[in-house]
């Protein structure tokens, strides 16, 4: 009979005690919010009366949306963390915690200004789609192969999907693809 030996080794990981709302700082996060206050500065510019007020609500009912806890955010917190006078860590950190909240909530056309959100404006939407519509009638009417009409198909459909709100895109795009085996 052959015996065999075990060692246990009690040894346990570490684990962070870090719960999902800390945030661990970056070095350019400073120059990132610095960034963010000049757009909400902007953003100020193009509301008329209580311009800090308004943005606070819209950045703090965005913020809710998100499932953001942790960070009060009122005009008074909110501002200071923003500007940050004393240089704190922790105050960059809130702000980047709420980046995300503030860039949806301000318009897209200075949030892409600023660098902080990327898409398009509904103008540039409803362009594209004009566009790729003209491409579409093109190519059926040129009598192009069918390859290629179908891909100005699809682009069309696209481009006018995305004039939609999220949730209805993606019915009508499931509404499409059931009504397709009828048109082959």
């Amino acid at each position: 009979m052959q015996t065999v030996t075990f060692e246990h080794l009690n040894q346990q990981k570490t684990a962070s005690l870090k719960t999902k709302n800390h945030y661990e700082p970056r070095r350019r996060d400073n120059l990132r919010r610095q960034a963010i206050l000049t757009a909400v500065r902007e953003w100020e510019l193009t509301l008329p009366g209580q311009a800090q007020d308004v943005v606070t609500q819209l950045v703090a009912e965005q913020w809710a949306k998100e499932g953001g806890r942790g960070i009060t955010v009122n005009k008074q917190n909110l501002y200071r963390y923003l500007k940050n006078e004393t240089n704190s860590t922790k105050y960059t950190a809130y702000v980047m915690q709420l980046a995300n909240a503030i860039s949806v909530a301000m318009p897209i056309e200075i949030a892409r200004k600023h660098g902080l959100r990327q898409g398009k404006t509904d103008i540039e939407l409803v362009a594209e789609a004009i566009r790729e519509t003209g491409e579409h009638h093109q190519a059926k009417l040129l009598g192009l192969p069918s390859k290629k009409q179908a891909k100005e198909g699809f682009e069309n459909l696209l481009a006018n999907a995305a004039l939609l709100p999220g949730e209805l895109a993606g019915v009508v795009i499931a509404h499409l693809q059931a009504l397709a085996p009828l048109f082959t």
